[in-house]
């Protein structure tokens, strides 16, 4: 018996291999065959033909919202403690049904998906031990002599589990069906992800035998997600019919004993939570089952358990919270939040090829960015990392993966400018990095250029203030840094004035909390004032120690390897440090001065043209810079370096609309709200201002008349433009 020899896929027509695995007991071998056949769209196009969220809204009276929950259906959720349960009906029995709800489509309508249908697997490879033979019979082979292929346990233990016992099971198994010796046919079929899963008839996420009480982890999952409801605009609350109707509540105790927690802690340990790879394979399809053992429930309710109990920090047992906390940010994938919530979330996973980072999202990030990114395995890893940073530049003109770069992590032989997402990321960049938060470039398009073969990166932008002095290390919460926060604190609170205008304990306090208060938000916000903060403060000091309300209002005033600094200028700011794990050994002892910090005397803050933070730039030679990396600086956070100063009496304001913080105006007398920049006048004739339904684009747009192109950046803030208003822009490389 022979090992199987794989025909080639066909890449002209799309071809993918399905494997037929045949009917069997538990402990029968496991047998095969593999089919070759075109990856074909459904005959049948799938329409969604019930009104925008938008359109709908407009039919609610005051106080209601729908939104759309994780599983497509429309929510209507009621007013705030106004009694009324939340319902998948209109409030307005007179509305069409079909206005709102989901159309209902048959298990077995085969049109709506691939032919023939097949079942895609979701699972871990494991280990290497103990691996098996799947048997490959030929059907047009008359002698039917089997060949073999060698798979691992966890896979073996899969296809056992799901195998029926008297008819064949069609499924879509990377191990089997992708050469994986063959790298150029790997990287072809890793870019068809985004096709493979959503064709599929539904996906199968197998998380190994049932074990640990599993089981009990599942159907406690399970009945907690039927009492709540999440929506993709990031709000929660009970579900429609649920018979525990505060279990949503963030504060809310829920009646579980020790081993109910143990049970999903040791489920959440499975190495399916642990791998990159999986996630997209979850979210690209909205049919898709976990399983464990014989066990199974449908994943919307898994991922909706652990949105809503990730918001339950009071009450969560520690592990659990640790562990919950960094992972949900792959939950909440576009359009649920930004792409940059899923690459702080590949940091902390697991894949054995870190160019799998990248790769291993693709079916998960905007396809006008995906079709710039070739995927290719024998390429240097930083390279691979490097084309995302083009392929953002090239499909927004956005630099914004600028933004996750340190100096500290950076590969070997990587340009500064190239982030490393094989090293976690730590600090404050964690926390405002994942948020569509601040516009230091204040929606200005990117003007950069890449030179080879040096791979330098030419941007456009302004070095705004040099760094004169930096802080300690700063790890843990207001309590535990408490005597570096009063040193670093205004000498004289009510009368210091900032460089920027404002009292300089107002600036220091929002950098503490790094842009975390009320006056930035509209409508329902928990945080506190910049005033607040400031009396808070000021009280603080005045008695030297930190009472439990002071404690409590600094709640966001946290930090991981993090240093203050100030700027000759009279700028402060926070920037994170980024430690590598582990130690740093040296062989010039001249170098550990220079990288106990990523921060050193007489680095540049800079403003780059697409890029939403400020940087932190390292001098070189001939007008070139390193990266090291980016910094909340007030001050600098809301595009001021690149427009003229905001007169009074309006003041910026971040109101959060489907997951974007976006920039309006208001007018502190009269409470006047604009979209519009009251210093930039109005948009140039050819461009108009839209709604976009885009979840890869913020919900207001701006589209030219002439040609139809869409833009997230304000053609008032191009190149051009702000030169136009006597700003003066530099060419800086990047190193």
């Amino acid at each position: 018996m022979a090992r199987y020899i794989y025909n080639e896929l066909q890449a002209k027509v799309v071809e993918l291999r399905l494997v037929a695995l045949q009917p069997g007991s538990y402990q029968d071998s496991l047998q095969c065959n593999i089919v070759h056949c075109q990856l074909l769209e459904p005959k049948t196009e799938i329409r969604d033909e019930r009104l925008p969220v938008g359109e709908l809204q407009k039919t609610l009276s005051d106080g209601w919202i729908v939104d759309q929950t994780l599983d497509g259906r429309y929510l209507f959720m009621s007013p705030r403690n106004s009694g009324i349960p939340n319902s998948w009906k209109h409030p307005d029995a007179n509305c069409d049904p079909k206005a709102y709800e989901l159309p209902k489509r048959s298990a077995e309508d085969d049109s709506l998906w691939h032919i023939p249908p097949y079942e895609a697997l979701s699972y871990t490879w494991g280990t290497s031990d103990n691996e098996e033979h799947v048997y490959v019979t030929d059907p047009s082979d008359s002698i039917q002599t089997p060949s073999w292929l060698r798979i691992r346990a966890n896979l073996a233990s899969a296809l056992r589990h799901l195998r029926h016992p008297n008819r064949q099971r069609m499924l879509w198994v990377d191990a089997i069906s992708i050469n994986q010796a063959d790298i150029n046919e790997r990287g072809r079929q890793v870019k068809l992800m985004s096709q493979i899963y959503p064709l599929s008839k539904n996906v199968i996420i197998w998380m190994g035998p049932e074990s640990e009480d599993s089981a009990h982890a599942l159907e406690t999952l399970c009945y907690f997600s039927e009492q709540v409801e999440y929506i993709i605009s990031h709000r929660w609350g009970d579900a429609p019919n649920a018979q525990e109707h505060d279990w949503w509540r963030d504060g809310h105790a829920l009646p579980y004993e020790k081993t109910t927690w143990k049970s999903i802690f040791s489920m959440l340990q499975r190495s399916w939570f642990e791998r990159v790879w999986v996630l997209q394979e979850a979210l690209l399809c909205n049919r898709v089952l976990l399983q464990c053992g014989r066990k199974s429930i449908p994943w919307v309710n898994v991922r909706k358990a652990l949105l809503v109990l990730r918001q339950k920090t009071s009450i969560l047992p520690p592990e659990i919270r640790d562990r919950l906390f960094p992972y949900a940010r792959g939950l909440m994938a576009p359009p649920l939040a930004s792409s940059e919530h899923l690459l702080l979330w590949t940091r902390n996973q697991k894949c054995t090829d870190p160019h799998d980072r990248i790769y291993g999202i693709l079916g998960l990030l905007d396809p006008r960015v995906v079709a710039k990114i070739e995927v290719d395995y024998s390429i240097p890893v930083w390279k691979t990392y490097s084309r995302l940073v083009l392929a953002e530049k090239e499909a927004y003109q956005k630099l914004n993966m600028l933004n996750h770069c340190n100096i500290l992590t950076r590969r070997e032989g990587s340009p500064s400018w190239v982030p490393n997402w094989d090293q976690p990321i730590e600090g404050a960049n964690t926390g405002y990095l994942s948020v569509r938060r601040f516009y230091a470039s204040a929606r200005s398009s990117a003007v950069a250029k890449l030179i080879e073969p040096a791979y330098r990166l030419q941007v456009a932008g302004r070095r705004v203030a040099t760094i004169c002095h930096v802080g300690h290390n700063l790890t843990g919460t207001f309590k535990d840094v408490t005597d570096e926060i009063f040193c670093w604190a205004p000498k004289e609170p009510h009368s210091d004035m900032y460089v920027s205008g404002g009292l300089s304990i107002d600036a220091y306090v929002e950098v503490l909390v790094r842009g975390r208060t009320s006056d930035r938000a509209q409508g329902d916000n928990p945080c506190p004032s910049i005033r607040r903060l400031s009396e808070l403060l000021s009280r603080a000091i005045a008695s030297a120690k930190v009472d439990d309300e002071v404690a409590h209002g600094f709640k966001d005033c946290f930090f991981v390897n993090e240093y203050l600094f100030t700027t000759k200028e009279g700028y402060l700011g926070v920037s994170a440090n980024g430690l590598r794990k582990g130690k740093l050994f040296f062989s010039d002892p001249s170098l550990i001065a220079q990288y106990c910090t990523n921060l050193n005397i007489d680095d540049e803050v800079s403003v780059i043209l697409g890029c939403d933070f400020p940087m932190v730039l390292r001098p070189k030679d001939s007008n070139r810079y390193e990266v090291v990396g980016p910094c909340f600086v007030h001050g600098l956070m809301l595009g001021e370096a690149l427009k003229p100063p905001l007169e009074p009496p309006w003041k910026e304001v971040l109101p959060v609309t489907k997951g974007w913080a976006l920039l309006y105006f208001i007018n502190a007398q009269t409470g006047e709200l604009l979209k519009s920049d009251p210093r930039l006048g109005l948009l140039p004739n050819s461009w108009e201002e839209v709604t976009s339904l885009d979840p890869f684009l913020p919900p207001f747009v701006f589209k030219n008349k002439e040609n139809g192109h869409i833009s997230m950046n304000d053609p008032r803030m191009s190149a051009d433009a702000i030169k136009q208003r006597h700003i003066v822009l530099e060419t800086l490389e990047l190193i």
